[in-house]
């Protein structure tokens, strides 16, 4: 047994040690009288309530005098806790006008003689109160800013947990693997079972990121119908120098890739166009003079003839020269046209079209030597350039005319035109003289000529290969020497 001084020391200690807790202490018998409690605690009675709390007195009596509803929450927490369940609330109390948090604990313990003591332990936590609001409202910010950023951002745990996401990285996932997002779940997991190579990959990529090592893939998906590409960063999470977990960045570089597959097309396609340029400068000026100086040397004789007996003779030799002029000028323009004009979309009447142009050539020397054989069949409407189609026809039908064979008498040019409602299908046919097998290549090439005797300018079939290339269309081409040439021509229907 303790003396009775022993029991005054050991009441003085404990009075010590609930006087310097940090929490506020108040000590209840199962009657609700107090038994202890330290200056916090009375403190906070006083400035909240105005009630002065002493020792021996029922702190629910005490209370019962100022608040009634607070006095019935306070019985009701004592209640619980003699019954054995130990419980934690916050209550808000208001001094000046400022509101306070309060975290308070109520628990029973049994004392020897088998009475109850409940043990109310309190503490500030305002402050805390006020870092946690904080850190919520940065989080809902920093979440609405990742909410409106376009690319797509999640982050893994080093057990490939998705910890968080952004709605953009959810759409895209659902949009190209038809899943739902969860967070807490394995990303890898989410790939469907169907993709095994594809969960491969990005486990690949995972494990080098947790390893400390940023990264940079480029990957293309199928998202609605349309193909994307998209630039990925990963970037790992460091704590105390350890990696706990990846960051992944995927951006949408479809556009940016397309207009850069674009310039680069473009860029090749001005070099070729500068290379074609300086080719054509360098031919047609030599072209354009050799008919030029083949009439001044003409004139000359004309003026070196005073009888002027041969007159109609170099009279018809310039002709003849003016009319070969005329001709490569009307290829120029041809050129030109076909290089910067847009397709000009209409129905076109095959009929008419080649009545049109073989009615153009009708004129041109050694055509009422070559018969036209024609079949033309149409099975739907038919839409494309009508202007560059008559480039095409007038080109081809002039070659025949131009390469026919002079010693068959039966020379003929067999066009045989299909339509349907994907394409049409122009086959020209003849018995010329046919183009040695080595050119067959190259007859589609700028200035081409087989042979110094050539008659035409060297544009006429470049200018169709350039026109079908505008029409997206194709031509193919069969000769042997002797026999004759077929030109094969296919162009789409823009009807549809």
């Amino acid at each position: 047994m303790l003396e009775h001084a022993e029991i005054s020391v050991w009441q003085d200690i404990f009075t010590s040690i609930i006087e310097d807790a940090d929490s506020n202490i108040l000590l209840l018998d199962e009657d609700f009288n107090i038994i202890n409690l330290n200056s916090g605690f009375y403190w906070i009675f006083i400035e909240t309530y105005g009630i002065e709390l002493k020792k021996g007195t029922s702190i629910i009596e005490s209370m019962q005098r100022v608040n009634v509803e607070l006095t019935q929450e306070w019985k009701s927490r004592c209640m619980v806790a003699l019954s054995g369940t130990a419980i934690k609330v916050e209550d808000v109390f208001e001094i000046d006008g400022r509101n306070y948090y309060w975290e308070i604990h109520f628990k029973s313990s049994t004392r020897p003689d088998g009475s109850q003591i409940i043990s109310v332990f309190s503490r500030d936590i305002t402050v805390r109160k006020a870092y946690q609001k904080k850190i919520i409202e940065n989080e809902a910010n920093l979440r609405s800013i990742l909410n409106t950023i376009e690319d797509s951002i999640w982050l893994v745990n080093t057990d490939f947990e998705l910890i968080d996401f952004n709605k953009e990285f959810f759409k895209k996932y659902k949009q190209a693997y038809g899943v739902r997002l969860l967070r807490g779940a394995s990303i890898l997991e989410l790939i469907p079972e169907e993709l095994p190579e594809v969960r491969e990959m990005w486990r690949s990529r995972y494990e080098s990121g947790l390893k400390g090592r940023p990264g940079k893939y480029y990957d293309t998906y199928q998202i609605e119908k349309d193909t994307r590409t998209f630039e990925i960063k990963t970037y790992p999470i460091v704590e105390n120098g350890t990696v706990t977990g990846l960051t992944m960045y995927s951006r949408d570089i479809t556009n940016q890739t397309r207009t850069e597959d674009l310039l680069k097309r473009q860029n090749e396609e001005l070099i070729k166009i500068n290379s074609e340029l300086d080719r054509f400068v360098y031919s047609a000026s030599h072209d354009l003079r050799a008919p030029l100086m083949s009439v001044k040397g003409l004139l000359n004789m004309i003026k070196l003839d005073p009888e002027k007996k041969n007159a109609d003779q170099y009279l018809a030799l310039i002709e003849k020269s003016v009319n070969k002029l005329d001709h490569f000028i009307s290829d120029i323009i041809h050129y030109s046209r076909n290089a910067r004009m847009d397709v000009m979309q209409k129905e076109i009447d095959f009929n008419e079209l080649l009545q049109e142009s073989i009615d153009t050539l009708k004129y041109m020397e050694g055509a009422d030597k070559v018969q036209s054989i024609r079949n033309i069949t149409v099975t739907a409407p038919f839409c494309s350039d009508y202007s560059r189609l008559l480039m095409v026809f007038n080109n081809i039908i002039s070659n025949a005319v131009l390469y026919r064979d002079t010693r068959k008498d039966d020379s003929y040019l067999k066009i045989d035109i299909q339509v349907d409602a994907a394409k049409a299908t122009l086959r020209f046919s003849d018995n010329g003289i046919g183009i040695p097998e080595e050119y067959v290549d190259k007859i589609f090439k700028m200035f081409f000529r087989a042979n110094a005797d050539s008659k035409g300018s060297g544009l006429g079939l470049y200018i169709v290969k350039g026109v079908l290339e505008k029409l997206e269309g194709t031509v193919n081409v069969q000769s042997k020497v002797g026999q004759g040439t077929t030109f094969v021509i296919e162009v789409p229907n823009l009807c549809a």
